[in-house]
């Protein structure tokens, strides 16, 4: 998975930029840059920034709904490579 979308996710599960930033070791105005970044590349908003706590706009669902669905496929690999490796011993 992508790094912005690592970054997303994890803004995503805590509701903060703040606490996010300090799970994955950056700075906070780093983390900022990185999502806006993702946003200008997608052409919307993922969050809503006027809300306490941090909410998911409309594409920001859509958004994190296909992190999840790339991270049941990176799951789903792993674990074949997994089987396949077991196999082969």
């Amino acid at each position: 998975m992508k790094q912005e979308m690592r970054y997303i996710y994890e803004v995503y599960q805590e509701k903060s930029f703040s606490q996010a930033a300090k799970n994955l070791f950056i700075s906070q105005p780093a983390l900022s840059s990185s999502i806006r970044k993702a946003e200008r590349g997608i052409g919307f908003e993922i969050f809503d920034r006027n809300t306490l706590p941090i909410r998911l706009t409309e594409a920001g669902k859509l958004y994190i709904d296909a992190i999840e669905k790339i991270m049941a496929v990176e799951r789903e690999l792993e674990y074949r490579l997994s089987e396949m490796a077991s196999l082969n011993s």
